[in-house]
């Protein structure tokens, strides 16, 4: 019964609006019953998995841990992952950010092994239950298949259903770390893993970005995407962007229509997730006087953002306002919340705001989870990670990051 009131008043909580999501019901549902499977798309700030993993920890408090979530296919520079580590012997990684037509699945990044004898390793950062693992693989007919070996010593062999060039999915169990070796694979490529605790219950939350991405990088993509997201079953799927499109200047109407359209395409290809648009926070091009100056664009994007959520029924979490509302960003970067970039937020930043939204979607469902003080957040953090060093950001928003152990090694991302 409270499902089904909060699917036709359209409720609010906290910052999350509920626009008439039509898969409401069993979004509450799933946290109810404890099996809660999120994924998140976005650009920098979901790359980071600071704001995701702070989200992913209040669900998993207050549900159970389900397990790791997504794992990028091995390391890529600049990227992050709170409970992923990776070691590699002449693998490839390829980005979307450097070769945007190279045949890519759900979240824009590959690995190809290089030499017969490759090997690849996928770590776990934390003590973890033994992972139910489907990894999104593409192989051609002479492929061989790949031969694996966990942490138990048990083995097993790895390689698509069918192998004719197109992206599948294949499900195994392991206990972590685990190694697979190439043997002959010409053209086998792999997108990533997705790890589930193989007991089935608690929340899942898996982060999927890319520095600099937008929506419309979507659209380099393999169509097959759609089948995938399909078949992985999320209860809430997440579009983070906005920061880099309202740095850009693009035409608000096509970017209206692009939003639209990758709603439409989810609703098909997942027809029982639950949708949440979380709104562009707020940024500053130029960090002078009061309040700063905001990109051009970013109120009409995110005024946009919100009439497409009403438009298309969707859940909707509004980011500023949980910042504070418009002129908050100084406010975070005085107390140390946010990148002194106007753009990015530091890790305890991120994680109030994970917090606050985790404890947004519980509260859908009539739960609610402790939140997270400030100083127990960064209590929290991992010691590695990304920082932000320098005190600019270009027009286009870009920002130096780096990793907090070795300032001298500096990624440009944005």
């Amino acid at each position: 019964m409270w499902a089904a009131s909060v699917l036709s008043l359209g409720v609010s909580a906290g910052q999350l609006s509920n626009f008439q999501e039509p898969n409401t019901a069993q979004l509450v549902k799933g946290i109810q019953q404890h099996q809660l499977n999120v994924v998140q798309f976005g650009d920098s700030h979901t790359a980071a998995d600071y704001m995701s993993n702070a989200l992913r920890t209040t669900l998993q408090n207050q549900l159970g841990n389900g397990g790791m979530g997504w794992g990028m296919p091995m390391y890529f520079s600049g990227q992050r992952l709170t409970r992923f580590g990776y070691d590699n012997s002449h693998w490839q990684p390829i980005s979307i950010r450097s070769q945007p037509n190279a045949n890519y699945t759900l979240g824009g990044l590959l690995a190809r092994p290089l030499t017969e004898g490759a090997t690849l390793t996928i770590k776990a950062k934390q003590s973890e239950q033994r992972q139910k693992i489907t990894v999104s693989i593409r192989q051609g007919a002479q492929d061989s298949d790949f031969v694996g070996v966990d942490s138990q010593g048990q083995r097993f062999s790895l390689s698509a259903p069918v192998k004719n060039n197109t992206w599948q999915l294949q499900t195994f169990e392991a206990q972590l770390p685990f190694t697979i070796t190439a043997p002959h694979n010409p053209q086998s490529v792999i997108g990533g893993w997705w790890a589930k605790n193989a007991t089935g219950s608690g929340a899942v939350v898996s982060a999927l970005g890319i520095n600099g991405a937008q929506l419309q990088s979507w659209n380099n993509w393999n169509s097959a995407w759609k089948q995938q997201l399909g078949q992985l079953k999320f209860n809430l799927i997440i579009l983070a962007y906005g920061t880099n499109e309202a740095y850009n200047r693009y035409d608000l109407e096509q970017e209206r229509q692009i939003l639209l359209g990758r709603i439409h395409d989810i609703r098909e290809a997942s027809p029982q997730s639950a949708i949440l648009i979380v709104s562009a926070p707020e940024s500053l091009k130029d960090k002078s006087g009061e309040c700063g100056t905001r990109p051009t664009q970013l109120t009409q994007f995110q005024t946009m953002q919100r009439e497409v959520a009403t438009q298309a029924h969707t859940l909707f979490w509004d980011w500023q306002a949980a910042m504070g509302g418009s002129c908050s960003m100084k406010n975070w970067m005085e107390r140390g919340d946010a990148a002194r970039d106007g753009v990015h937020f530091s890790a305890s930043g991120y994680t109030q705001l994970g917090d606050m939204l985790g404890n947004d979607i519980l509260a859908l469902a009539g739960q609610s989870a402790p939140t997270t003080t400030r100083s127990s957040a960064v209590k929290a953090l991992p010691k590695s990670g990304l920082s932000v060093k320098n005190n600019t950001v270009s027009s286009l928003g870009y920002a130096s990051i780096c990793d907090v152990e070795d300032q001298n090694s500096c990624k440009t991302i944005h």
